[in-house]
C-alpha cells in the first residue's frame, strides 16, 4: 500500500493543484485537488492488464473549462434545486440559478470549483482527506460549511466517506461525479455495458428535471433495471422520462437503508465489473447524454455522447422542496455524513 501527494499544476487563477496517488496490489487511483476529483482509476482486467475506467481531461484549466463535472465532488447540493429557493424553518433561501432557472450541482461556486487541502489520514497507510470550506452565503446557501472527503482504499474498492459541519441551519446532498466505461475511458460507448440497479422505483421530474414528487414503479417499463441489461437495450424507447432526458438522467430509489448494495455494472471486453454500495437513499442513473468535451481528453481520447455512465449516489434531488423525502437539513448539531464504495472484480464468464 502506498500513498504519494505531489504536484499536478495550476488553475487558471494559479492556484497549484496536487495530485494524490492511492495505491495497493488490486487497484490504483489518482485523484486531484482540484474540486477533490477522481481523475484516474488502473483495474486489472481479464487478462491482468491495467485499464483506466474513468473519463478525464490531462490539465486542471480542461477539467475548469469543461462543464461536464468530470470525475468532481459535487455540492453543497448535488443535482438540482428548483426555482432556486427552498424552505428553510419558515424562511425562503434563494440560491443562485445556473439552469433555466433553477439550481444544478450548487450554483458557480460549489465544491467543484473548490482546490481542497490534502493530507494523509492520520491511522492510516492507504487513504487521504481532503477539506475545504465554503463561506456562508456562497451562492446564497446558509451557514459556514466544512467538508471533509476520506478517500480510502478497501482491498478492491474505493472508499468515499463525506462529513460536512455547518455553523447554522442550511441543507446538504454530496456526490461524487466520474464517468465511468469499465472497457477503459478512450473506448468508445458504454451502451453495451451491462447494468443492474437494486431500485423498484424511481423519481418523476418535469421538463426541467426537476421532481415532481411522484415515485414510478420500474416494472414493465424501459427504467427497470432490477434484472441484469444492457444500458443501451430501452434507451432509445418511445417513453417519456426517456425523451424528456433524453437517455437516462434519473434518480433511482434505492432500497433498504445503511451502507448496502445499490447497482452492478461490467464492461464487456474488459471483463471488469464494478459494484455501487452508498448509504445514500439514491443514485442518479445517467448515459452521459449530453456529454461533449471542449477541449482535449485524456491520452488523445475524444469523447462523445454516451461514452461513459454515471452512477452519482446522492439525496433526493429538490429535497428541501419536497416534505415526504429524506430530510437533507444539516444543523450544527447534526453533521453530514455518508458513505460510497465503488468496488472492482471480474464478472463471472
Amino acid at each position: 500500500m502506498s500513498v504519494s501527494i505531489t504536484a499536478f499544476g495550476k488553475t487558471t487563477s494559479g492556484e497549484p493543484v496536487r495530485l494524490v496517488v492511492l495505491k495497493n496490489d488490486q487497484l490504483e487511483v489518482h485523484l486531484l485537488t482540484y474540486a477533490a476529483l477522481i481523475h484516474k482509476i488502473l483495474v486489472p482486467d481479464r487478462n491482468g492488464n491495467p485499464v483506466d475506467v474513468v473519463l478525464g481531461y490531462p490539465t486542471v484549466p480542461d477539467y475548469e473549462l469543461n462543464t461536464d463535472f468530470m470525475g468532481k465532488a459535487v455540492g453543497r447540493f448535488a443535482n438540482r434545486i428548483g426555482g432556486a429557493q427552498f424552505p428553510l424553518y419558515e424562511e425562503i433561501v434563494h440560491i443562485t440559478p445556473n439552469e433555466n432557472g433553477n439550481c444544478l450541482h450548487s450554483g458557480l461556486h460549489g465544491f467543484c470549483h473548490t482546490v481542497f487541502e490534502v493530507e494523509p489520514t492520520a491511522g492510516e497507510t492507504d487513504s487521504v482527506t481532503m477539506t475545504a470550506h465554503s463561506p456562508d452565503g456562497t451562492d446564497g446557501f446558509p451557514g459556514n460549511m466544512d467538508l471533509e472527503i476520506q478517500y480510502k482504499l478497501v482491498k478492491s474498492g474505493l472508499m468515499i466517506h463525506y462529513t460536512a459541519t455547518t455553523d447554522a441551519p442550511t441543507v446538504c446532498s454530496l456526490t461524487n461525479h466520474s464517468y465511468f466505461n469499465l472497457n477503459g475511458h478512450d473506448s468508445g460507448t458504454a451502451l453495451g455495458h451491462r447494468i443492474s440497479v437494486d431500485a423498484d422505483a424511481y423519481l418523476e421530474t418535469d421538463d426541467g428535471s426537476i421532481p415532481t414528487g411522484r415515485r414510478i414503479p420500474v416494472a414493465g417499463t424501459p427504467m427497470d433495471f432490477t434484472e441484469e441489461k444492457t444500458l443501451g437495450l430501452d434507451i432509445e424507447a418511445d417513453y417519456p422520462a426517456l425523451k424528456q432526458g433524453s437517455g437516462y438522467d434519473h434518480c433511482y430509489i434505492i432500497r433498504d437503508t445503511g451502507l448496502r448494495h445499490a447497482a452492478w455494472v461490467t464492461g464487456p471486453l474488459t471483463g471488469i465489473r464494478m459494484e455501487v454500495l452508498t448509504t445514500l437513499p439514491g443514485m442518479q442513473l445517467y448515459s452521459a447524454n449530453h456529454l461533449a468535451p471542449v477541449t482535449a481528453c485524456k491520452d488523445g481520447a475524444h469523447y462523445q455522447k454516451r461514452d461513459a455512465v454515471c452512477l452519482e449516489t446522492e439525496e433526493f434531488p429538490d429535497a428541501p422542496n419536497h416534505p415526504d423525502f429524506p430530510d437533507t437539513t444539516v444543523l450544527p448539531d447534526t453533521p453530514y455524513s455518508s458513505t460510497t464504495i465503488y468496488r472492482f472484480d471480474l464478472a463471472p464468464q
